[in-house]
C-alpha cells in the first residue's frame, strides 16, 4: 500500500473544478478536505436513515464517501471536459489498484447497489453542491456548479429513502445556512 502518497497526494491537490472557476489554490478546496466532508455528510445521512428505520451503517457509508476519490491522489483530479469523454471509473480503478487501497469501497460508491454506497454518492454531491455555495457567497463564479449539482441531487431525492427523509436530512444539512 501507498498510504504516504494516498495521504500527502490527497491532501495537497486542490480541486480542479474550482480552479478553473476562478478560485485561487490559496483557497480552493483540497481532495482530502472533500473527502473529509463527504464522509460526514455520510455518516450524518445514514444515522439519520437508520433512526428512521432504513437498514443502513453509518460507518460504512462514511467510509465509501471518505475514500471515493483517493485513486486522484495518483491521477489527480481530472476535469470535467475529460471525464465526459473517458471512463474515469476505469482510471481510477486502476490507480486505486496501484495504490493497493480501497477497491471494493470504490466500487460500491460507483455502482451504488448498497444503500452505503447511495448514501455516499449523495454526500459527494451535497458537499460540492455546499462548498459551491460557499464560494458563491465568497464573491466566486460557480453557478454553473451549483445549477449543475442541483439538479443531479434533486434527481437522487426522488429516491428512496431520501425522498422520504427529504425534509430532516435538509434540516440538518442546511440548518446554518439559513
Amino acid at each position: 500500500m501507498k498510504l504516504e502518497r494516498l495521504i500527502v497526494g490527497c491532501k495537497n491537490l486542490v480541486r480542479t473544478g474550482w480552479m478553473q472557476r476562478g478560485v485561487p489554490p490559496s483557497v480552493g478546496e483540497t481532495v482530502a478536505g472533500h473527502s473529509f466532508e463527504a464522509g460526514v455528510i455520510a455518516y450524518v445521512v445514514a444515522s439519520k436513515l437508520r433512526e428512521k428505520g432504513h437498514n443502513v451503517n453509518p460507518d460504512r457509508a462514511a467510509v465509501i464517501a471518505l475514500f471515493h476519490d483517493v485513486g486522484e491522489s495518483l491521477i489527480g483530479d481530472l476535469p470535467k471536459w475529460f471525464t465526459d469523454r473517458a471512463s474515469k471509473e476505469r482510471i481510477e480503478l486502476s490507480a486505486i489498484e496501484e495504490l493497493g487501497v480501497g477497491k471494493e469501497l470504490f466500487l460500491e460508491y460507483e455502482r451504488r447497489d448498497t444503500l452505503e454506497g447511495a448514501v455516499a454518492k449523495f454526500s459527494e454531491m451535497m458537499a460540492t453542491y455546499k462548498q459551491a455555495l460557499r464560494y458563491r457567497r465568497q464573491g466566486y463564479s460557480v453557478d454553473e456548479i451549483i445549477e449543475t449539482y442541483n439538479k443531479k441531487l434533486e434527481e437522487m431525492w426522488r429516491l428512496e429513502p431520501f425522498s422520504s427523509c427529504r425534509k430532516e436530512i435538509e434540516e440538518i444539512l442546511f440548518n446554518e445556512d439559513k
